[in-house]
């Protein structure tokens, strides 16, 4: 009978294996995207088709075993991982699943990794240094021909796969180690996408915003495929045309992208004292415009925050952008005035408020999200700078002293 406690151990050791499995899928997603931004024209890129990842062009077709490393090495010497990788992709070439030739053999390892055997074979570029880098580890294992002394004491989770590797016909094992490659990463993939795109002519603000986006769009795309069972295939030039298209929206200082996080209701309910909300309530406007309007409120504060450390705003352009709107509010009150003086002061009110809310202003020249102007709006409400109701300085004091 299972003990409490042995129970607890097992849940830890699920907590501490799941990640490491978790890291592994979404590597391959990861990879995926690193291909495509370096594939070259007219190329395809696939997932889960090929092997974990793939990718073919007009010189042939390079096969991607990815491999994460929280902790242990996936190419060590004795690594079951490496020759796994090994075994299955001898078995697709003798079945003729694959071109030794034209066809690249990767191994990808999310960090640093190494081991004298995967070394020997990436370095291996011609048969007979293929043939050599095999005969050595052979020999390592297994001991010197024709004995082979050592050969039953090899670990018995690799040796199935030892056995498919030094028991193949030596001249097909020699052409797959001779195009055999190791890629290593950073220790971050998520860093190494970001890498590559600082390379691009994209702004320094901007790389994490696209690259979360391409990541999105590429696991989206290879998502859709797997759930309709077609090959989870994305062709290079079709992801470009999708990098670029997003790349030009939110680059190039021409649209500023919000990162502010909409607040739930009970936040917003939490700000519905302030002045800014009260200005909405002398003329009457509704609960839910009042949490809409404290939502614009938060989102562009937050808004004009980030953007300013980021660099992507100079702090004087927003008292130059409030100016714009305090005279936009005033002109529009004068035009209210005319229009509208005949109906009661909180229909007034919600004329001009419907109008200031609909203003168009850019900051630095940049398109800014729809939250952003009716929250800087607000601001300004807040502060007394601007308001709705005709006589709202007087409207307020009258609320306050009631």
């Amino acid at each position: 009978m299972t003990t409490p406690k042995n129970k607890r151990t097992a849940r830890i050791r699920r907590k501490t294996e799941v990640p490491g499995q978790a890291l592994g899928y979404g590597l391959q997603y990861t990879r995926l995207l690193h291909l495509l931004l370096l594939a070259p024209e007219g190329s395809y890129c696939s997932m889960e088709y090929l092997d974990d990842v793939a990718q073919e062009d007009a010189m042939g077709v390079k096969l991607i075993q990815s491999k994460s490393a929280i902790t242990a090495n996936p190419v060590a010497d004795r690594a079951k991982p490496m020759w796994k990788t090994l075994s299955n992709w001898i078995t697709l070439a003798a079945s003729g699943g694959c071109n030794p030739d034209r066809t690249v053999f990767e191994i990808y390892v999310s960090r640093p990794a190494k081991g004298m055997f995967v070394d020997a074979f990436a370095a291996a570029s011609t048969p007979e240094a293929a043939s050599a880098a095999i005969l050595r580890a052979r020999t390592e294992l297994w001991g010197d021909a024709p004995a082979f002394t050592n050969r039953a004491k090899v670990a018995a989770e690799i040796a199935p796969y030892v056995e498919k590797f030094f028991g193949t016909d030596p001249d097909l094992v020699a052409q797959i180690i001779k195009n055999f490659s190791l890629t290593c990463g950073s220790g971050s993939p998520q860093a190494d996408i970001e890498t590559i795109l600082k390379s691009h002519p994209i702004s320094q603000s901007k790389i994490r915003d696209i690259a979360d986006y391409i990541c999105g769009v590429v696991k989206r795309r290879v998502d859709e495929c797997l759930e309709a069972g077609i090959p989870a295939v994305i062709g290079r030039d079709e992801f470009h045309t999708w990098y670029g298209a997003y790349v030009r929206k939110i680059d190039k200082e021409t649209v500023l992208l919000s990162r502010a996080r909409s607040p739930v209701k009970e936040e917003s309910k939490g700000h519905l004292p302030r002045v800014f909300v009260k200005q909405l309530d002398i003329i009457d406007m509704t609960f839910e415009d009042k949490l809409e309007a404290v939502s614009d409120y938060l989102m562009a504060a937050a808004d004009r925050t980030d953007w300013a450390v980021r660099g992507e705003v100079d702090p004087s352009s927003f008292d130059n952008l409030d100016k714009t709107l305090q005279r936009n509010w005033k002109n529009k009150r004068l035009a209210c005035k005319i229009d509208h003086s005949s109906k009661p002061t909180a229909e007034q009110g919600q004329a001009l408020y419907a109008d200031c809310m609909q203003v168009d202003a850019s900051l630095q020249a940049m398109e800014t999200p729809d939250h952003f102007i009716p929250g800087c709006f607000h601001q300004l409400a807040e502060d007394l700078l601007v308001g709705w109701h005709p006589d709202y300085a007087n409207q307020l004091k009258t609320k306050k002293a009631a």
